[in-house]
Parts: C-alpha cells; structure tokens; sequence
C-alpha cells in the first residue's frame, strides 16, 4: 500500500499509480444504475471534484481505455461485476474543467476560454482525418485549435464537439464539466455577469437540450446558479445540492474512511484532532469530512 499523500494531485491515474487512494469508484456503479440526462453536483471548494470527474472520464473513455486497463482492478465497481466494467472505455468523453477560466474584462475572458477550448479540441483532433465528421465540422474544428473562432463560435463548442464525436463513434458521448460556475462567480467579481451569463446560457444550453449527440452529462461546481440564469428551459436537469442524499458520501470522507486511513498511516491517536479539523460537514444525511 502505498502511504504517500497526493496533495493537490486531481489525476485519477496519477493517484492510483503513485499515492494513497480512497475508493470512491462505487460513484460510477450509481451513475450507470441511476443517472439523470444532466446531473449538476455542487460542493464547498476542496472536496476532491476535479479527481472525481477524472476518475469517471478514465472509466468510460474509449480514447483511455488502454491507460485504463489496470486502474480499476480491485476496485468497488469491478466488484460489481461485469454488467458495470463492460462500460470501461465504451463511450467518447469530453472532460472540461472551467476552474481556470478568468480575465479583468469580459473580453480577456474570452481569451481565456479559447485558449482552453483549443487545448480541449486538441486532444480530438483525430478527428480531423475521421471519414465519418463532415466537412464543415472539420474546419470549425481548426479554427477552434487555432485560436481563429468567433465568440458566436465558441459559444456552441460544446454541442459541435459531441456531434462530431458521435458522428465518428457512432455513440453518443459523455460530458464531464468540472467548476461549471467558476467563470460566473469571477465575472460577478469584476462586473461583466451579464454578459457571461448570456454567453453560458448558450455555451452550456446548446449541449445540454435536446442534444441527440448526448448520452449524459455530470457536472460539479461550488454555487447553484439560479436555472433561469443558464439552464432556462432544461427539463431534464437534476440538482444534487449539500441537502440531497443521492452522491452524498460520494466527495469527501466518511467518518469509516477517515477511521480507516489514520489506522492505515498509523495516525488514529490523533481522531480528535483530525475531528476538530476536518469534521463538521454534513451532506443530506452524511457526516462528511473536507
């Protein structure tokens, strides 16, 4: 067992190779047996999101499936069997993470998320040769690479990246938005909220409606923003707030997990201190520890 502490590390695999690892795979098992068509999950800040969403994206990603041959052996969902391990590596996934998006002008914020789309549609651009995508989309798939595409562009990046995904695998695809609020909460912070919002209402409401390319989505974040700021006319949206029990246990330790990693480090002489610390959390009804 390896007792090595992955501070700051939010790389499934990287942890699973290299660190102490809390078994927190039983989330996938729930996710194939009940997920919603959109699932938003939101927690306090340092709650592990970012390694979470990891973890799903290294489960169900074709273009990981060999990186992630080994990863879950012995793990809670390959005790689950069969019916749960044969989705390892069957879907195409997107995983953006919005947690770095920023700028002190709405402009530099567009800035910012192109150089992050460019980076997202890089790691795709296979599709570029792929028979199957057609050609209109293969040169909006340079231009967003290239740093070329309008605002209008980037606003349906999202959508124009699962059809093409689906019309290469011939499978609708998964998507895995990481700290979904983070730009909004930094443009109320520097006064351009209006115009985030009226780009993320589109940026994220023309992926996730009546997108036929899309199998389902999960996405995390701190805040709850109000449906009518973003998610305006998305029926099929289900909020997991700190009050719902469904993934309560999911992100964060349990009271059992935190007992079992202080006497697997030999640390259980100091529960009170790690109580006073850590403890206090309460998600629908579980005691969560940060």
């Amino acid at each position: 067992m390896n007792k090595a502490m992955p501070i700051g590390v939010d790389d499934f695999k990287k942890v699973r190779e290299q660190y102490y690892f809390v078994d927190k795979s039983d989330f996938i098992r729930q996710l194939i047996d009940h997920h919603s068509d959109v699932t938003l999950i939101t927690r306090p800040r340092r709650f592990g999101k970012t390694l979470t969403m990891s973890m799903l994206e290294y489960f169900f990603s074709i273009d990981k499936k060999d990186e992630s041959q080994c990863l879950f052996l012995g793990l809670s969902v390959e005790k689950s069997g069969m019916a749960y391990m044969k989705h390892r590596g069957a879907y195409p996934v997107i995983f953006l993470s919005l947690k770095n998006i920023a700028g002190d002008t709405w402009e530099s914020m567009v800035n910012s998320l192109s150089f992050t789309l460019a980076d997202l549609y890089n790691g795709f651009k296979y599709l570029a040769q792929s028979a199957d995508v057609d050609d209109a989309l293969k040169i909006y798939l340079q231009k967003i690479i290239y740093e070329k595409a309008t605002q209008d562009e980037l606003a349906v990046s999202l959508l124009r990246l699962t059809k093409m995904l689906y019309q290469h695998y011939g499978k609708p695809v998964i998507l895995l938005i990481d700290e979904y609020d983070a730009p909004i909460q930094h443009a109320w912070e520097q006064g351009f909220y209006g115009e985030c919002i009226r780009f993320m209402r589109q940026f994220f409401g023309s992926a996730l409606k009546t997108n036929s390319s899309l199998d389902f989505a999960v996405l995390t974040g701190v805040l709850r923003i109000a449906k009518e700021s973003i998610f305006s006319g998305l029926n099929n949206l289900d909020v997991c707030s700190v009050m719902t029990d469904q993934y309560s246990d999911v992100f964060g330790f349990t009271p059992d997990e935190v007992n079992e990693i202080a006497s697997a480090l030999q640390c259980s002489y100091a529960m009170t201190d790690i109580r006073t610390w850590y403890d206090g959390y309460r998600f629908g009804k579980a005691d969560m520890y940060n």
